[in-house]
């Protein structure tokens, strides 16, 4: 029933459209305008359900939409929110591997630094070790240079002093008389 109204109605939009005067010099037409805005409130007012149903179901829509489009745009904020979460922590990570490694190459060249000073001085340990045995040797070999010197010094003049006394007895003995002189020539 509805439909019928709404056909009448703009088919009387049509008649006034087609019997408006044209006003001349203008080109613009005359209407009567309260006869054509009775006109609209009835095609308004007898508008089927089903119209009256898509402009609900069409707003449900944009409303659907909208909202759809509030929840997408969340979740692609806290999906960045994650990016930035995951991106920050990869960072800290990559950091934490980074200052590992300046630690293992820092303690590696320490290490290395500590075995060339041990080396260093244990070989400066070694040499003054070495001097101080071949010290100890020439003045141990001096010392029993010395004392072989000295003690043949001592025989030397040991030797002489008895040979003095052997000749001083011989001479001695040569005075007294042969036959009583006893042989030291052995």
């Amino acid at each position: 029933m509805g439909t019928s109204i709404i056909e009448k109605s703009l088919a009387d939009i049509e008649r006034l459209l087609d019997e408006a005067k044209v006003m001349p010099l203008t080109g613009k037409t005359m209407i009567d305008r309260e006869e054509l805005s009775r006109l609209i409130e009835d095609i308004r007012l007898h508008m089927p359900e089903e119209i009256t149903q898509a402009k609900r179901i069409a707003q449900e829509r944009r409303d659907i939409l909208d909202q759809a489009q509030a929840e997408a745009e969340g979740i692609i904020n806290k999906a960045r929110q994650r990016a930035d979460i995951m991106i920050e922590e990869h960072q800290i990570t990559k950091e934490a591997k980074s200052a590992a490694e300046d630690i293992f190459r820092q303690a590696k060249l320490e290490s290395e630094e500590l075995l060339a000073a041990s080396k260093q001085k244990a070989e400066d340990m070694t040499l003054r070790a070495e001097k101080w045995s071949n010290d100890i040797r020439k003045n141990a070999s001096a010392y029993v240079e010395g004392i072989i010197k000295d003690t043949d010094e001592t025989l030397t003049n040991s030797v002489n002093d008895i040979r003095r006394l052997r000749q001083s007895i011989k001479s001695a003995l040569g005075n007294t008389g042969a036959s009583s002189r006893p042989d030291f020539n052995d």
